[in-house]
Protein backbone atom coordinates (compact mmCIF):
# COMPACT_ATOMS: atom_id res chain seq x y z
CA UNK A 1 0.00 0.00 0.00
CA UNK A 2 1.46 3.32 -0.93
CA UNK A 3 1.74 5.77 2.52
CA UNK A 4 2.92 8.81 0.11
CA UNK A 5 5.02 11.45 1.99
CA UNK A 6 2.35 12.08 5.06
CA UNK A 7 2.15 15.58 6.77
CA UNK A 8 5.52 15.35 8.56
CA UNK A 9 7.25 16.56 5.69
CA UNK A 10 4.82 19.46 4.98
CA UNK A 11 5.02 20.16 8.62
CA UNK A 12 8.62 21.06 7.91
CA UNK A 13 7.79 24.14 6.10
CA UNK A 14 9.83 26.32 4.21
CA UNK A 15 13.66 27.02 5.09
CA UNK A 16 14.02 30.17 6.96
CA UNK A 17 14.76 33.19 4.54
CA UNK A 18 17.63 35.33 6.20
CA UNK A 19 17.68 38.03 3.54
CA UNK A 20 13.76 38.63 5.26
CA UNK A 21 15.52 38.33 8.50
CA UNK A 22 18.25 41.15 7.53
CA UNK A 23 14.96 43.38 6.13
CA UNK A 24 13.32 42.98 9.33
CA UNK A 25 16.16 43.74 11.36
CA UNK A 26 17.61 46.95 9.49
CA UNK A 27 14.29 47.95 9.81
CA UNK A 28 13.86 47.74 13.53
CA UNK A 29 17.15 49.63 14.03
CA UNK A 30 15.25 52.55 11.81
CA UNK A 31 12.76 52.47 13.89
CA UNK A 32 14.80 52.72 17.21
CA UNK A 33 16.77 55.88 16.11
CA UNK A 34 13.89 57.57 14.92
CA UNK A 35 11.08 57.02 17.66
CA UNK A 36 13.41 54.52 20.62
CA UNK A 37 12.10 51.62 22.34
CA UNK A 38 9.25 52.77 23.97
CA UNK A 39 7.56 54.31 20.26
CA UNK A 40 8.57 50.88 18.21
CA UNK A 41 5.72 49.25 17.98
CA UNK A 42 5.42 45.39 15.97
CA UNK A 43 2.42 46.61 13.61
CA UNK A 44 4.62 49.45 12.47
CA UNK A 45 7.41 47.25 12.05
CA UNK A 46 5.79 44.66 9.87
CA UNK A 47 4.36 47.42 7.70
CA UNK A 48 7.90 48.97 7.37
CA UNK A 49 9.31 45.76 6.46
CA UNK A 50 6.55 44.56 3.76
CA UNK A 51 5.60 41.16 6.21
CA UNK A 52 2.56 40.02 8.60
CA UNK A 53 3.32 41.04 11.57
CA UNK A 54 3.01 37.07 12.52
CA UNK A 55 6.00 36.74 10.47
CA UNK A 56 7.97 38.69 12.88
CA UNK A 57 6.62 36.92 15.71
CA UNK A 58 7.59 33.50 14.30
CA UNK A 59 10.87 34.60 14.15
CA UNK A 60 11.14 36.67 17.75
CA UNK A 61 8.77 35.86 20.62
CA UNK A 62 8.37 39.88 21.70
CA UNK A 63 9.25 43.34 20.91
CA UNK A 64 12.22 42.75 23.06
CA UNK A 65 13.51 39.63 21.38
CA UNK A 66 13.26 41.45 17.96
CA UNK A 67 15.22 44.76 19.01
CA UNK A 68 17.71 42.87 20.62
CA UNK A 69 18.40 40.98 17.63
CA UNK A 70 18.98 44.01 15.78
CA UNK A 71 20.82 45.92 18.35
CA UNK A 72 23.28 42.55 18.76
CA UNK A 73 23.49 42.83 14.73
CA UNK A 74 23.99 46.44 14.99
CA UNK A 75 26.69 45.27 17.52
CA UNK A 76 28.52 42.86 15.54
CA UNK A 77 28.37 44.81 12.49
CA UNK A 78 30.66 47.51 14.65
CA UNK A 79 33.12 45.94 15.96
CA UNK A 80 35.90 45.21 13.70
CA UNK A 81 39.17 44.14 15.87
CA UNK A 82 41.81 45.87 14.26
CA UNK A 83 45.14 44.68 14.14
CA UNK A 84 47.88 47.81 13.41
CA UNK A 85 50.64 46.07 14.84
CA UNK A 86 50.48 48.66 18.42
CA UNK A 87 48.19 49.12 20.58
CA UNK A 88 48.15 52.91 20.16
CA UNK A 89 47.23 51.85 16.43
CA UNK A 90 44.59 49.74 17.54
CA UNK A 91 43.11 52.02 20.77
CA UNK A 92 43.01 54.95 18.08
CA UNK A 93 41.08 52.65 15.58
CA UNK A 94 38.71 51.08 18.12
CA UNK A 95 37.76 54.64 19.72
CA UNK A 96 37.13 56.36 16.58
CA UNK A 97 35.00 53.89 15.36
CA UNK A 98 33.12 53.52 18.66
CA UNK A 99 32.37 57.79 18.01
CA UNK A 100 31.35 56.90 14.46
CA UNK A 101 28.76 54.49 15.41
CA UNK A 102 27.32 56.17 17.98
CA UNK A 103 28.07 59.80 17.49
CA UNK A 104 27.33 59.78 14.08
CA UNK A 105 26.03 56.82 12.53
CA UNK A 106 23.71 53.59 12.54
CA UNK A 107 24.05 53.80 16.66
CA UNK A 108 23.18 57.22 17.59
CA UNK A 109 19.51 55.39 19.06
CA UNK A 110 22.06 53.63 21.37
CA UNK A 111 22.40 57.26 23.80
CA UNK A 112 18.46 57.45 23.57
CA UNK A 113 17.92 54.04 24.66
CA UNK A 114 20.51 54.52 28.02
CA UNK A 115 18.24 57.03 28.80
CA UNK A 116 15.31 54.92 27.88
CA UNK A 117 16.64 51.92 30.22
CA UNK A 118 15.23 53.13 33.63
CA UNK A 119 11.59 52.97 32.14
CA UNK A 120 11.66 49.74 30.55
CA UNK A 121 14.25 47.47 32.48
CA UNK A 122 13.97 44.84 29.06
CA UNK A 123 16.38 47.50 27.42
CA UNK A 124 18.83 46.36 29.72
CA UNK A 125 19.32 43.65 28.11
CA UNK A 126 19.88 45.12 24.93
CA UNK A 127 22.93 47.45 26.64
CA UNK A 128 24.80 44.53 27.75
CA UNK A 129 24.98 43.56 23.92
CA UNK A 130 26.30 46.67 23.25
CA UNK A 131 28.79 46.89 25.87
CA UNK A 132 29.73 43.03 26.57
CA UNK A 133 30.64 43.04 22.57
CA UNK A 134 32.68 46.10 22.58
CA UNK A 135 34.75 45.82 25.27
CA UNK A 136 35.26 42.02 24.17
CA UNK A 137 36.85 43.83 21.07
CA UNK A 138 38.96 45.97 23.97
CA UNK A 139 40.16 42.82 25.84
CA UNK A 140 41.46 41.12 22.15
CA UNK A 141 43.40 44.32 21.51
CA UNK A 142 45.07 44.69 24.64
CA UNK A 143 46.11 40.91 24.92
CA UNK A 144 47.59 41.31 21.81
CA UNK A 145 49.79 44.17 23.04
CA UNK A 146 50.90 42.65 26.01
CA UNK A 147 52.00 39.44 24.05
CA UNK A 148 54.13 42.03 21.82
CA UNK A 149 55.10 43.16 25.38
CA UNK A 150 53.74 46.97 25.14
CA UNK A 151 51.60 46.73 28.01
CA UNK A 152 52.36 45.08 31.35
CA UNK A 153 50.28 42.34 32.07
CA UNK A 154 49.50 42.83 35.74
CA UNK A 155 47.93 46.39 34.65
CA UNK A 156 44.24 46.45 35.21
CA UNK A 157 42.62 45.89 31.87
CA UNK A 158 38.95 46.78 32.93
CA UNK A 159 40.27 50.00 34.55
CA UNK A 160 42.25 50.76 30.95
CA UNK A 161 38.94 49.93 29.06
CA UNK A 162 36.98 51.94 31.57
CA UNK A 163 39.17 55.08 31.00
CA UNK A 164 38.84 54.84 27.39
CA UNK A 165 35.31 55.08 27.02
CA UNK A 166 34.33 56.42 30.01
CA UNK A 167 34.96 60.35 28.59
CA UNK A 168 33.29 59.49 25.08
CA UNK A 169 30.30 58.11 27.06
CA UNK A 170 30.14 61.36 29.41
CA UNK A 171 29.98 63.53 26.51
CA UNK A 172 27.65 62.14 24.55
CA UNK A 173 25.32 61.38 27.49
CA UNK A 174 25.42 64.07 29.76
CA UNK A 175 27.39 67.44 28.62
CA UNK A 176 26.22 66.61 24.82
CA UNK A 177 30.35 68.45 23.87
CA UNK A 178 31.48 67.87 20.72
CA UNK A 179 33.62 64.60 20.22
CA UNK A 180 36.29 65.65 18.04
CA UNK A 181 39.18 63.70 16.55
CA UNK A 182 41.18 65.86 18.43
CA UNK A 183 39.38 64.88 21.52
CA UNK A 184 39.41 60.85 20.69
CA UNK A 185 43.26 61.10 20.11
CA UNK A 186 43.53 63.12 24.01
CA UNK A 187 41.94 60.29 25.33
CA UNK A 188 43.72 57.27 23.84
CA UNK A 189 47.04 59.20 24.91
CA UNK A 190 46.17 60.13 28.49
CA UNK A 191 45.23 56.70 29.29
CA UNK A 192 48.14 55.27 27.43
CA UNK A 193 50.85 57.58 28.97
CA UNK A 194 49.29 56.58 32.52
CA UNK A 195 49.47 53.04 31.68
CA UNK A 196 53.33 53.53 30.91
CA UNK A 197 53.35 52.96 27.67
CA UNK A 198 55.98 55.22 25.70
CA UNK A 199 54.66 58.50 23.85
CA UNK A 200 54.26 57.73 20.07
CA UNK A 201 57.88 59.18 18.26
CA UNK A 202 57.78 61.56 15.07
CA UNK A 203 59.60 59.41 12.34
Amino acid sequence: MAHGRGPAASARGRPRDPTLDARILNEVLALLASHGYAGLTLDELAARSGVAKTTILRRWPSKAAVAAAGVERLALQSVDVPDSGTLRGDLHALLHAAVDTFARGHGQFVPRLLREAGHHPEITDLLFTVIHTRRQAYRRVLALAIARGELAPTGDQELLIDLLIGPIWTRLLITRDPITSEYVDSVVETVLVAFGVEPATAA
